[in-house]
């Protein structure tokens, strides 16, 4: 496997070559992890057009995968060309060629669909002429968490949560099993790590570091409330998926219930009561 600075020069080698790349940011600057040989960067371009062609193919090695984020999502890149590549020597290596303001706006966090695994720190490692300012931030800050909801805000979450839980039951019930899964995994746990966010941060007063897509949960969440969240993920088995609803049923009540204590509000149990035996009454129709 090639090591850090094999990789940063021939990067670096390529930009120089082409004359449209008047800078190279590195970004996804991650903390040494395992198992992660991840190396991103952006080309600032004054023509993004040539990048849409794959012309990277030969450049970096032997290559085992191109995937094309702006294809795929191309309101996600605005004015760029993202080139996503895995090699088989075991590294990765993501170019996003971009133009110079579009690459400002989503340094200075302006992008509406930035996130967590877009990348939050930078620095420069070429600038052919002085186009940029100062760019380097060495400290992600996407995945810290600080916050208490409005009483709209909590209501409405529970809303929301109840909703989406209806609707899981209904595919569970009617065994449309990638549907069913897909709201117990998406929607409804959604609003379920929504509303632990907010109990974790409550209970400890300080900003908490959840970890890029709540991956650090496991580290935060009481021991015995995490036992349960493990309870929520099921297998295929209608029997267990049902087991799974107990779970998020018994997670939701307590964490939500603690939020409301915290922040004064009533927690809505007319509500949550409601909706169960809604949901009950029609598992006994079937």
């Amino acid at each position: 496997m090639r090591q850090e600075k094999e990789v940063i020069a021939s990067v670096l080698s390529v930009a120089m070559q082409l004359e449209t790349v008047r800078a190279v940011v590195r970004t996804n600057l991650l903390p040494k992890r395992e198992y992660v040989h991840s190396y991103e960067f952006y080309f600032i371009v004054n023509d993004t057009d040539m990048f849409e062609d794959d012309i990277f193919e030969t450049s970096f090695g032997e290559r085992i995968l191109l995937y094309r984020g702006d294809k795929n999502y191309p309101e996600m890149f605005p004015n760029a060309k993202a080139h996503l590549m895995v090699f088989r020597d075991g590294i990765t290596i993501v170019i996003n060629a971009i133009e110079k303001n579009a690459f400002l706006s989503r340094y200075h966090r302006e992008n509406v669909y930035d996130n967590v695994w877009i990348g939050d720190t930078f620095k420069t490692i070429l600038d052919k002429d002085d186009v940029l300012p100062e760019i380097e931030r060495l400290e992600e800050t996407q995945t810290l968490f600080a916050g208490a909801p409005s009483e709209e805000e909590f209501l409405g979450t529970c809303n929301e949560f109840f909703w989406v839980l209806k609707t899981f039951s209904e595919y569970t019930l009617r065994k449309e099993l990638p549907s069913a899964m897909f709201y117990l995994n998406t929607p409804v746990r959604d609003m379920l790590n929504r509303m632990i966010r907010w109990y974790v941060y409550l209970k400890n007063g300080i900003p908490i570091d959840m970890g890029i897509l709540d991956g650090n949960m496991e580290k935060l969440l009481d021991k015995e409330l995490f036992l349960i969240y493990k309870r929520t993920y099921p297998t295929a088995e209608y029997e267990r998926i049902w087991n799974a609803y107990d779970a998020v049923l018994e997670l939701w009540h307590r964490v939500a219930g603690a939020v409301a204590e915290y922040c004064g509000f009533s927690y809505p149990e007319a509500t949550e009561k409601n909706m169960v035996s809604f949901i009950k009454n029609n598992a006994e129709e079937i």
